[in-house]
């Protein structure tokens, strides 16, 4: 059985500890700097100690993850380089960080593709888990690790890893933005935002079965000048949406030129 320490308790930990350890790992250890904020995630869990104290990091785990904001990976690790022996595996979980910011020579990164919240239950054996690794032998612990949780490991390099992490921004971060701005338009006229969820549905099962670049429609791709004018026009009070909106029409153009 797989000992864990887990040096953060933020969504990443709250969702991913409790999956390791249905999967047949344990976690002995949860590190935060404030323990109500890893209450959360510590009451899941079978029987961790909890610690605010990097001083106090328990020495006898196998895989240590660091589930923490990626400013922070390295501030920490620096802290712990005393832990590094021959068979404990140092892990960030970050989808941009080089295993660099890890000071130890088996260090790999195991990166959840996935959005992370609280109230929301992880499709875990869907969800893909990029492994980067720094030797042969820790790649396969990873690979072993992640199989047992999800159908879906990938190896990759690093720069593959940060150009995945791109893309994902644009396909999760912005497109819940332009949610967002969506049900704020529909706020501010007294509409209900539910009007638009049949829409929205229909737009991610289509982009994801025909591919979204077959699966573009509205006045851009039509070149409806009139629509995007009059659009623009509803949008004068709000400088910045209305370049927004003009950018992203924009490219949209460039992409199905015809």
């Amino acid at each position: 059985m797989l000992k864990i320490v887990c040096i953060g308790a933020g969504r990443l930990a709250y969702h991913l500890m409790p999956r390791l350890e249905q999967s047949g790992a344990r976690v002995v250890q949860v590190f935060n700097r404030t323990k109500s904020h890893a209450d959360a995630l510590v009451t899941q869990l079978a029987s961790p100690t909890f610690t605010d104290d990097i001083k106090e990091i328990a020495p006898e785990a196998d895989l240590y993850f660091f589930t923490l904001k990626d400013d922070a990976i390295n501030l920490i690790a620096q802290q712990l380089t005393t832990l590094q022996d021959a068979h404990k595996i140092f892990i960030h979980c970050s989808g941009v960080a080089d295993l660099s910011v890890l000071p130890f020579e088996r260090r790999a990164s195991f990166y959840p593709l996935q959005s992370f919240s609280y109230a929301h239950p992880i499709p875990w054996e869907s969800t893909p888990i990029l492994i980067t690794a720094s030797l042969p032998e820790v790649r396969k612990v990873l690979i072993d690790l992640a199989q047992a949780i999800s159908n879906s490991v990938y190896t990759i390099t690093e720069e593959q890893k940060t150009r995945i992490h791109l893309a994902a921004v644009f396909a999760n971060n912005f497109t819940n933005h332009m949610l967002t701005v969506a049900e704020q338009i529909c706020k501010d006229h007294g509409l209900s935002f539910d009007i638009l969820k049949p829409l929205i549905r229909e737009t991610v099962e289509k982009a994801l079965h025909l591919g979204p670049e077959h699966s573009q429609t509205g006045p851009a791709v039509r070149r409806d000048d009139v629509t995007i004018q009059k659009h623009l026009g509803l949008l004068a009070h709000d400088p910045e949406l209305a370049t927004l909106y003009s950018m992203i029409t924009d490219q949209i153009r460039k992409y199905h030129i015809h």
